[in-house]
């Protein structure tokens, strides 16, 4: 049986078309496995949960200071403490001498975000407040009724000669 000349070349045409796309394909495929290999993955930053505390505790900047408080609707300085910790599954007690020892005592140059500040002779004679440390020599905490939740620095002239002690109770 002869071919129409016509169709022969027709036929030859698509039979290299189907050549080079497979070819093209082929290279492709190849080529694809190579450049769109993933690049060597950079290391996935670990965020400490002392960091994620503490931006926790951030978050409650402008919050009502109540006495006796131990919520979002208004809290006192070891109640804020403690409502924080609570929100990692971490109970601590409603007092600075329980909050202080409710961890590994932590020196002042060794100090993490997360951990919890005490300080003496604020309102009272002896320990008198607590607060959240947040990195750079800041620290968060329910400061009075005035002024609420706030963020302070741990070294000013205040802050800095009542500062007690710390404790990182997240280990």
């Amino acid at each position: 049986m002869l071919l129409n000349p016509a169709l022969a070349w027709a036929t030859a045409a698509y039979i290299r078309r189907l050549i080079v796309c497979c070819a093209c394909a082929a290279a492709l495929v190849s080529s694809a496995s190579l450049t769109l290999a993933a690049p060597d993955a950079a290391p996935v930053p670990v965020r400490e949960p002392g960091t994620e505390l503490a931006q926790l505790a951030e978050e409650y900047v402008g919050s009502a200071y109540r006495w006796g408080g131990t919520s979002p609707a208004g809290f006192d300085c070891t109640g804020f403490v403690m409502w924080v910790y609570s929100q990692f599954g971490i109970a601590l007690p409603h007092n600075e001498a329980g909050q202080l020892a409710s961890g590994d005592r932590v020196a002042a140059d060794d100090l993490q975000p997360g951990d919890v500040l005490v300080f003496a002779n604020t309102y009272r004679r002896g320990l008198s407040h607590v607060g959240i440390y947040v990195g750079n020599g800041l620290f968060v905490h329910a400061a009075d009724e005035r002024h609420g939740v706030v963020v302070s620095n741990l070294w000013d002239g205040y802050w800095g000669p009542r500062f007690v002690g710390a404790s990182r109770a997240l280990a």
